[in-house]
């Protein structure tokens, strides 16, 4: 057998302990950078360009290009950051994880691994014993530990695979085609669902002369096609959004693969200008290539992203009927976003209550939703935001900003309120819309015309221009006008004995209820603003 001297425990061994020093590292970065790290990720997203290149600085040092797409996903969905820009940070993050192959390229097989990974370790280990009480010295101590089994991982594979190439003859062992590898990469990444501990497999295999350049380069192809599984796994039964990002993410890798494939040669007799040799069994070579492929596919793609992300909405339409519109988006984990989403989810609560104030008082619904369906979609509503709301992780929020979450979510219970207020007058507003009574018909249309002219205005006051301009006391003036007027109206009615008492009681409730409601949103409107994140 070819591979029977090759000590597979010590390589999966070193694989294990590679990957786990990635974990670690990841939660180290993690936990030292915190909000700042993901506010850094939400301020700058601002255009395509800046997106590509928080997309890849934030996956090099994260070390993690799926916590990245998880992020971008969450801030898609809280309306932070629009489809064109999460497009350019899914591409960069396929540059961000091309630093982990000059990291190992560079140092893993440059050095003296265990004279590096053990002290890190060491340090590491008695700094997570000793100073756990501190999140920053914590962190730290995790990131060394993080570090040191990664180095330590790699040098357990190749020293697997150096003592068994020391044992045979290498041009022995069959070379199967590029396809091969190409699926190989693509398999172990996603199985390992860690293209760094198959980049590492890579270079290690490369390193010890098992593989030629074209197979691994290849097998770097495959890997680079492989990372998109795990966003892909995320998309299986999500909302659109999460099928659009996967697919952006899909089709870019699968692109930038094809572009690698059909011009290998090429890249190939580039980097030999670049390194000035002719043997490309140097580790530093892949890292080339892999860096390479993927700033073309980059470059390429970027005139695109527009038209990308047009044909994704078109084809992964949102078609659920969901009384949420931002929060079923974000994820609880990602409190910054979480908090975002929660503030547009109250706007959102808020506007969908003055509709329905609007709707109650339109005679012609033949095009809406029927009054107690509304209704339902209303509590629904309110009702996941709290839930929501009450399951952000606290825990990495400052009490200015948990304050902020309880005023919303108080807001909205109070939005629910409003709403339970007007459905109580729903049965006196069908009964005047169904009087045969001349002249409370005629009063009752007056009514909702005026009322509803307000409660417009009300609704264009989210606007924060709109809200600069607005003068309560103007308002409330005009709505005790609007009583007055009523009252004088009603009783000219009853002199003349045009309306029946019932009509005057169900009159006043529904004026006197309607004015009520406008005023608490208009005093709820001044919480809303001030709750904003």
């Amino acid at each position: 057998m070819v591979f029977e001297n090759f000590d597979i425990w010590k390589f999966l061994a070193g694989l294990g302990i590679f990957m786990f020093g990635m974990f670690l590292l990841e939660e180290s970065i993690k936990l030292l950078s915190g909000k700042t790290f993901k506010r850094f990720i939400k301020t700058s997203t601002t255009g395509k360009i800046r997106s590509i290149f928080t997309g890849m600085t934030s996956t090099a040092i994260l070390q993690s290009s799926s916590a990245v797409s998880l992020m971008t996903l969450a801030f898609v969905g809280a309306g932070i950051m629009s489809m064109q820009n999460a497009i350019g940070v899914i591409m960069g993050t396929n540059l961000g994880t091309t630093f982990t192959g000059w990291i190992v390229a560079t140092l893993g097989f440059k050095i003296d691994i265990e004279g590096i990974a053990l002290p890190l370790i060491g340090i590491g280990g008695l700094g997570l014993i000793f100073l756990s009480k501190s999140v920053r010295y914590s962190g730290f101590s995790k990131l060394f530990v993080g570090l040191g089994f990664l180095f330590m991982g790699l040098d357990y594979m190749k020293i697997a695979l150096e003592n068994y190439t020391s044992t045979i003859d290498l041009s022995t062992l069959p070379h199967y085609g590029l396809w091969f590898y190409i699926l190989l990469g693509f398999l172990l990444t996603a199985i390992m669902q860690s293209s760094s501990a198959t980049l590492a497999i890579i270079l290690t295999a490369l390193n010890s002369g098992i593989i030629h350049f074209d197979e691994g380069a290849s097998m770097v192809i495959g890997a680079n096609i492989g990372t998109t599984i795990t966003v892909l796994l995320g998309a299986i039964g999500g909302v659109a959004i999460k099928k659009q990002v996967a697919a952006s993410h899909v089709i870019f890798n699968i692109g930038t693969g094809i572009i690698a494939i059909l011009f290998l040669p090429v890249f190939t007799r580039l980097i030999h200008i670049i390194d000035g040799t002719t043997d490309h069994s140097n580790v530093i070579d892949i890292a080339l290539f892999h860096t390479l492929f993927n700033l073309v596919g980059v470059v390429l793609f970027f005139p695109f992203i527009g038209l990308l992300a047009k044909k994704l909405i078109k084809w992964f339409p949102n078609k659920e009927t969901k009384v949420t519109r931002y929060i079923n988006n974000v994820s609880v984990d990602l409190p910054e976003a979480g908090m975002k989403a929660l503030h547009l989810e109250t706007e959102h609560l808020y506007q969908e209550t003055v509709s329905f104030a609007e709707s109650l008082l339109n005679e012609k619904r033949q095009n809406q939703k029927a009054p107690e369906q509304r209704f339902e979609d209303l509590k629904n509503l309110q009702s996941a935001i709290s839930v929501f709301g009450s399951n952000i992780r606290h825990g990495e929020l400052d009490a200015p900003e948990k304050s902020k979450i309880h005023q919303t979510i108080s807001i909205s219970l109070q939005l629910s309120q409003v709403s339970k207020t007007l459905w109580s007058i729903h049965e006196e507003i069908t009964e005047l819309t169904n009087s045969s009574t001349p002249g409370a018909i005629k009063v009752f249309r007056e009514l909702c015309e005026e009322h509803n002219q307000l409660l417009g205005r009300i609704q264009k006051l989210l606007d924060d221009d709109a809200y600069q301009e607005l003068s309560l006391s103007n308002l409330r003036n005009e709505i005790e006008s609007q009583n007055e007027a009523l009252i004088t109206k009603v009783a000219h009615l009853l002199n003349n004995n045009d309306i029946e008492n019932k009509h005057v009681s169900w009159l006043i409730l529904v004026n006197g209820l309607i004015s009520h409601t406008s005023l608490q949103m208009l005093l709820i409107l001044h919480d809303l603003k001030q709750s904003k994140y």
